[in-house]
């Protein structure tokens, strides 16, 4: 089980993707479809990463997301815990309370 927590950034619910650090990518890569959930809603997913220049780190990388349509349910700011069943390829995305 991976975890990870995360800030839900304002364009997640517009494109369905949540940005996930660059080790739990690196362990879903391989695994291949996700299930994820939110709410109790279960969608498909997939891990994405995109090639960047942001001024933030200081030149070209990586940002690497997990991609759902269930993600479009969170909303901007919120602090989420992601529970990852890497075996059974579920991310389970909770509220932090």
């Amino acid at each position: 089980m991976l975890l990870q927590q995360a800030v839900v950034s304002r364009k997640t619910p517009l494109d369905g993707r949540l940005e996930i650090l660059a080790a739990v990518a690196d362990r879903l890569f391989d695994v291949g479809p996700l299930t994820i959930v939110v709410a109790g809603m279960e969608e498909a997913g997939r891990v994405e990463e995109m090639p960047c220049t942001c001024a933030k780190a200081g030149g070209a990388h990586t940002h690497f997301f997990i991609s759902s349509p269930a993600l479009m349910a969170l909303t901007p700011g919120a602090n989420v815990s992601l529970s990852i069943d890497v075996d059974e390829a579920i991310v389970q995305v909770d509220l932090d309370s």
